[in-house]
């Protein structure tokens, strides 16, 4: 995930026909921003390949499946802050962040590694079985375990899913 150089803004103007016309360099005031560049742009793509390579090497996870994770729940957003109170990029609860040891949970560092360290627990606590893991990630491993895959779960996992196959070198 590095910045590319040729990134930019995409402005819209409507002229007096109704046709929208967009572009990259906006010619003259008309011209509104039409795709604004997320608070957190800079944070997404500081997070690295080798950062994510490292960790998930280190709980022999695939990067793929890290970075799929980091996508659904927080964009990448380091900052972001759920209304249930999970933080950070891998979007993890208070508790469960005190007990993979992460101090910083909007440490873009200690936040994936902590919910590398995590799924990799939930892996094994499931045999394996990712899409079990992934729905133990989301809801928590007790809730999943009474639960089952409610539509709400199974829409989770299948988008961890669909990313993870995204991402995928």
């Amino acid at each position: 995930f590095t910045a590319s150089l040729g990134w930019c803004g995409i402005y819209v103007y409507k002229d007096k026909n109704g046709v929208l016309h967009f572009t990259d360099t906006p010619r003259h005031h008309g011209y509104r921003s039409f795709f604004k560049t997320p608070k957190s742009f800079y944070w997404r793509y500081k997070i690295s390949d080798k950062l994510i390579n490292k960790i998930a090497q280190k709980y022999e996870l695939a990067p793929a499946l890290l970075k799929a994770i980091i996508k659904v729940e927080s964009d990448f957003d380091h900052a972001a802050i759920s209304k249930t109170g999970a933080m950070g990029l891998m979007q993890l609860m208070p508790e469960t962040a005190r007990e993979m040891g992460v101090k910083n949970p909007f440490s873009p560092e200690e936040n994936i590694e902590g919910g590398a360290r995590y799924l990799r627990q939930l892996l094994n606590q499931f045999q394996g079985n990712l899409s079990h893991a992934l729905a133990a990630y989301f809801v928590g491993p007790t809730a999943f375990s009474q639960t089952g895959y409610t539509p709400e779960i199974k829409t989770y996992v299948d988008r961890v899913l669909r990313y993870y196959q995204y991402y995928l070198p």
